[in-house]
């Protein structure tokens, strides 16, 4: 089972998990000792977080990547092509949607999720082709596609995918959002056809 598949499988136990159900999920490394307060959120579902890494299945590769200093100290170091920041946020009490970035902007979302989980679970498109990047009045420029990731029968989460180029900043970035309910207000807003 893939990392990733084990904090979706923690996710989706009981409509959202408590914090303390994903500490041992094998394959994540959390940085973050314990959820934190996310002084960016005002939204109930987002006011705590708790960041770590792991690696996605499928990559073999290295790349270089940003060390995570800041400023002038700021450079690059060599890590596997699949690592990805992994961002659990959610309430006080529990999770409620999981972030993965990765670097390189990569448009390849159905793919590289599908590796993602057991020959049993499909992931299927339900919005893309965006006329408008989310929460503006701008036109799309980050490729969003959502789709529904059905692990089992009883078991289904939805999941974003978006790129940031980066300009000439660098390789850019791939985000993956998940969450538990279908982000059907969200696809509405940014003028997504629906599949």
């Amino acid at each position: 089972m893939s990392p990733l598949q084990g904090l979706l499988d923690v996710l989706l136990a009981d409509g959202g998990a408590a914090w303390s159900a994903f500490e041992r999920v094998p394959g994540v490394q959390w940085r973050d000792p314990a959820p934190q307060d996310n002084p960016d959120s005002d939204a109930p579902d987002n006011v705590r977080y708790r960041a770590g890494t792991l690696l996605l299945s499928g990559y073999s590769g290295t790349i270089e990547v940003p060390d995570g200093k800041v400023g002038a100290e700021a450079g690059t170091r060599q890590a596997n092509e699949g690592e990805v920041g992994a961002t659990l946020n959610g309430d006080a009490q529990r999770v409620h949607s999981l972030v993965l970035v990765k670097f390189e902007a990569s448009e390849d979302y159905q793919q590289v999720l599908q590796r993602q989980f057991g020959a049993g679970a499909t992931v299927k498109p339900i919005a893309g082709q965006c006329a408008l990047d989310f929460g503006t009045t701008a036109e799309n420029t980050q490729a969003n596609q959502f789709f529904e990731v059905r692990l089992t029968d009883a078991k289904i989460v939805y999941a974003e995918g978006y790129v940031d180029d980066g300009g000439n900043q660098g390789p850019g970035t791939t985000t993956y959002q998940f969450t538990l309910t279908k982000p059907a207000q969200k696809i509405a807003s940014m003028r997504c056809k629906e599949f």
